[in-house]
């Protein structure tokens, strides 16, 4: 593949004078309507492929451009005889989004618009994000048939299409007997009334047959009627944006009852002093004497639309008259009271709608948090490590990455942070960071110094309104090497790096800061080759004493009881509680109270053990390696003797533990404690 530094292309005017029609042979399903088919049906009528649009059959040039509008052959159904009657429009080219080479052009050019625009280079082609292996070789004809648009000759230019339209529903129903077929009764006469279904709609890049009017049109008792045309009128109100149609907006479409019944290309529109009209023809829009039918009128948006433009766009659409026959052949003009350009919706089928860029339409947003499913990673804990070994794969961070809203997102890098404390350089505790997702691996980044590393060529797609589960893993050195006991790791997605991650949404469109929201802090975890870990079993509260005299105060028994568990060699607890300290050597479970009033004296407090062990001493309990020993920490307090009647909890705020017999021990378990607690239990005393 090669580029020239600038392309020397004259700009074409129209289509190639080569151009031929693409007749093809293939089965096609047949048909036996006699009605014509609906807008944005495939027909083959006599080995030439077209599609059905606003009351028109338009023929494409070849295969290659058939099937860049994400078209495939088993769409195409056979045509009728009023299919065949009716007029040929304008041939269809390339898709916008679609790369393209010509068979003896040096350049590689994007569609854009329904021009061709040429790299000046591979360093700006490969820059923006496109890729060779999705380029098409076009025949000569159909490459020709192209007009030439502006180079693009710079990684900044925004607004490119990424991809074309992709696969596309075909919906070749054409109107039976009961909607299209002869029409019964004699004169007729319709009503219309407009309805307040939509308004202030918004229209995003690249969204096609968005809604954003109605009206409903009732035929009288007298006769069927077939409602073969509406005027379409709109005008763009903001004078700072533009009030070119065709910089909006690539097709404006009729839909009766939910069947898209006719369609026009936004260039086919009339322009006079920026208002756009335009009568678009419509087929199989049958409404039966004595029945309602609802109209509703759809835009589609250009993939690209200027940022300029759609920042403050006012647009208005309205039907300015609707022409109908009925049985007796008669055509009637209902014509409508419509002054499009006043700036004020006040007429009878009138709305205000404005385009608005693919994010701000389809209220896309990137959500990050700690994943709720997922504590034991995220709550403070002790990390097991060896002595001479490094230790891989330690969970650090449990986290999900939402996408909400109405789009697809593509996730392609996501930067985190390691943080660690004791050893205060993380390059030297933690050598290397992994991204999982479903038991996978999805990247591996190195650990600098700082911390801040970045998973890079992820390529997660999530979609709209799912949500995806990570967890970030690290491998921590040995205590023989870096680590020494008591060191802290934890992992953290800042604001920062919410706001850094790289995703797409489905349009392609890089998306912003203000759409990603949310971070993911995980607590600190301590390493150890060798200590403790202790969970949860209980925590209850009765009333052990009941004033019922004066001088006498309620008194509560609050106990908690949890498991210690010993890994990599026998473990000591100081058998003493203490409440209200510091940490301490000695001090065993340290606790507190938590009172809503007064200040609940104190009677006595105790752990105690539901086993016993032979090597127990007369301070310390003794915790076999890998074994698991039950305490339970209990305590009374009695009201306030002022007294100040109040209610009461005790929590368990660290354990003291160690290899020590004595009570000199100088570790204290304060990892995830928050559940170490009892309920409140109300404590009365009588003066």
């Amino acid at each position: 593949m090669t580029f020239s530094v600038k392309a020397k292309k004259a700009v074409a005017a129209g289509l190639a004078l080569s151009t031929l029609m693409w007749s093809v042979s293939f089965f096609a399903v047949p048909v036996a309507f006699a009605a014509p088919h609906g807008s944005g049906c495939l027909i083959n009528s006599n080995g030439t492929v077209y599609l059905v649009s606003g009351g028109q059959k338009r023929g494409f040039t070849s295969a290659e451009v058939f099937m860049s509008h994400g078209y495939n052959f088993g769409q195409v159904v056979t045509a009728n005889s009023d299919d065949a009657a009716l007029s040929t429009g304008s041939l269809l080219i390339y898709a916008d989004g679609t790369l393209v080479k010509g068979p003896s052009d040096p350049l590689v050019y994007l569609v854009v618009n329904g021009q061709k625009r040429g790299f000046t280079s591979g360093s700006v082609f490969t820059g923006l994000g496109y890729s060779f292996a999705t380029i098409q070789w076009a025949p000569q004809n159909t490459f020709m048939d192209i007009p030439m648009g502006a180079n693009i000759d710079s990684t900044s230019i925004t607004g490119l299409p990424m991809m074309g339209p992709g696969p596309k529903t075909v919906n070749c129903t054409t109107t039976d007997d009961d909607d299209d077929g002869d029409l019964s009764g004699g004169a007729g006469d319709v009503t219309i009334t407009a309805l307040s279904t939509y308004g202030d709609e918004e229209v995003g890049e690249g969204d096609s047959d968005v809604e954003v009017a109605a009206f409903e049109v009732e035929a009288d008792d007298g006769s069927d009627v077939r409602v073969t045309s509406i005027k379409v009128e709109l005008a763009q109100q903001t004078a700072a944006d533009s009030v070119d149609l065709t910089d909006y907006a690539s097709e404006v479409s009729v839909w009766m009852d939910g069947e898209m019944v006719g369609s026009s290309d936004a260039d086919d529109f009339t322009e006079n002093n920026d208002d756009y009209t335009k009568s678009i023809q419509l087929s199989g829009a049958v409404v039966r004497a004595g029945d309602t039918a609802d109209f509703v009128l759809a835009v589609s948006a250009l993939d690209n639309l200027d940022s300029g433009d759609i920042d403050t766009d006012d647009w208005q659409i309205g039907v300015s008259s609707v022409r109908f026959v009925d049985a007796e052949g008669v055509t009637t003009t209902e014509s409508l009271t419509l002054d499009i350009d006043d700036d004020v919706v006040d007429d009878l089928v009138e709305e205000e709608f404005d385009f608005a860029s693919f994010a701000t339409a389809s209220n896309v947003e990137l959500k990050v948090a700690l994943d709720e499913d997922e504590d034991a990673i995220n709550d403070a804990h002790v990390v097991d490590i060896d002595d001479t070994t490094d230790t891989d794969d330690v969970e650090l961070l449990a986290f999900t990455i939402e996408a909400d809203g109405d789009s697809d997102l593509n996730i392609q890098e996501i930067p985190a942070v390691i943080t660690t404390a004791g050893e205060l350089d993380e390059a030297v505790l933690v050598s290397n960071a992994q991204l999982w997702m479903d038991g996978e691996v999805l990247a591996n980044d190195t650990v600098p110094t700082g911390g801040a590393v970045t998973f890079e060529d992820l390529d997660i797609d999530i979609d709209a309104g799912e949500m995806a589960h990570f967890v970030i893993t690290v491998d921590v050195q040995d205590t023989a090497g870096a680590a020494d006991n008591a060191d802290t790791v934890s992992a953290s997605l800042t604001t920062g790096n919410v706001d850094a991650i790289v995703a797409e949404d489905e349009s392609g469109e890089r998306v912003v800061d203000a759409d990603a929201s949310g971070s993911a802090t995980g607590n600190a975890h301590a390493v150890y080759d060798a200590g403790i870990m202790v969970e949860f079993v209980s925590a209850s509260v009765v009333r052990s004493f009941t004033a019922d005299a004066t001088g006498e105060d309620d008194q509560g028994t609050f106990s908690v009881t949890f498991e210690v568990t010993a890994f990599d060699g026998d473990m000591r607890i100081d058998n003493s509680s203490e409440v209200a300290d510091a940490n301490a050597a000695g001090q065993g479970v340290e606790f507190s109270r938590v009172a809503t009033a007064g200040t609940p004296v104190l009677a006595s407090d105790i752990l105690e053990s539901d086993t016993t062990d032979t090597e127990d001493g007369a301070e310390t309990f003794e915790v076999d390696e890998n074994t698991t020993r039950e305490f339970t920490l209990s305590v009374i307090y009695a009201a306030d003797t002022t007294p100040t009647d109040g209610s009461v909890y005790v929590k368990i705020d660290s354990i003291n533990w160690g290899t020590a017999v004595d009570n000199t021990n100088a570790n204290y378990y304060e990892f995830d404690l928050g559940d170490f607690k009892t309920d409140y239990l109300f404590l009365n005393g009588i003066a």
